[in-house]
């Protein structure tokens, strides 16, 4: 569903590039805003920032970026190596979080995921449009 929404949105050049971004940064105020939450609502509020809006649409905008940069004969191998780069990421990032918790607290932990998410943003900030086509 979140695809269909976001695809018909995102027509012109760059604003899969500009829609992933701004994904990255309500993820990031969503990850602050649970990692500081000084209630339950606070913390409902950043997690349904991140796991309702952000993560789908970073998702769906990064499908839909490997779809218009990527020729036919290519675009399900590189589908695949963003899937094993993002699982990959989650795994080893996400055993560092984990200790970063133990050894420090949970709120140092998602601000660590959160700073992690902002650098993501700024990645694709850096890249150009049009020097990406694969195939």
């Amino acid at each position: 569903v979140v695809h269909r929404v976001v695809e018909m949105r995102i027509a012109g050049a760059g604003v899969a590039k500009r829609t992933y971004v701004l994904s990255c940064a309500v993820g990031v105020l969503g990850l602050l805003l649970f990692a500081q939450a000084p209630d339950a609502a606070a913390g409902v509020a950043g997690s349904l920032l991140v796991s309702g809006i952000a993560r789908p649409v970073i998702r769906t905008a990064g499908v839909i970026w490997v779809n218009r940069h990527a020729t036919g004969a290519v675009r399900a191998t590189v589908h695949s190596l963003l899937s094993q780069a993002e699982h990959a990421g989650e795994i080893v990032l996400g055993l560092t979080l984990a200790v970063l918790a133990r050894a420090a607290s949970t709120t140092v932990a998602l601000t660590g995921a959160a700073a992690l998410l902002a650098c993501a943003g700024v990645l694709v900030i850096a890249t150009r449009e049009g020097s990406h086509k694969f195939g």
